[in-house]
């Protein structure tokens, strides 16, 4: 009994939905297109913030004042020297892992020579 009257209850909702969307059909054409085209729209508003310093740290905070004053004090030379602690500054880095073929000791000579010169190739000039 409770089904039957539910059952009737929604085709005729929808034999009506149907039937207003079918007497409208430009509207429901257009509606979502329109929408779409606006909400897509708001996105060109937003920029990619790359900074993890002003994503992960609050605005006042004692690290970012502390790393200001460091950076007012002693100022670094980038065009000459990369320092690992850099890597932090906003860029294009990336690392090598250097290992002997035959687990031999990376800090003899021969082996020294070839990071150099990877460091030569692949440093900015």
């Amino acid at each position: 009994m409770l089904r039957q009257v539910l059952h009737r209850g929604l085709r005729t909702s929808f034999s009506r939905l149907g039937h207003f969307i079918a007497s409208h059909p430009v509207f429901f054409a257009s509606a979502p297109v329109l929408i779409s085209i606006l909400l897509g729209a708001s996105f060109s508003r937003y920029q990619i913030e790359d900074s993890v310093e002003y994503l992960l740290a609050p605005k006042h905070s004692l690290a970012k004042i502390e790393r200001n004053l460091v950076n007012s004090l002693f100022p670094v030379n980038r065009s000459k020297h990369r320092l690992y602690s850099d890597l932090q500054t906003p860029g294009r880095y990336g690392r090598v892992i250097i290992t002997s073929f035959r687990k031999a000791n990376m800090l003899d000579q021969h082996h020294t020579d070839l990071i150099l010169k990877v460091n030569l190739c692949y440093s900015p000039m």
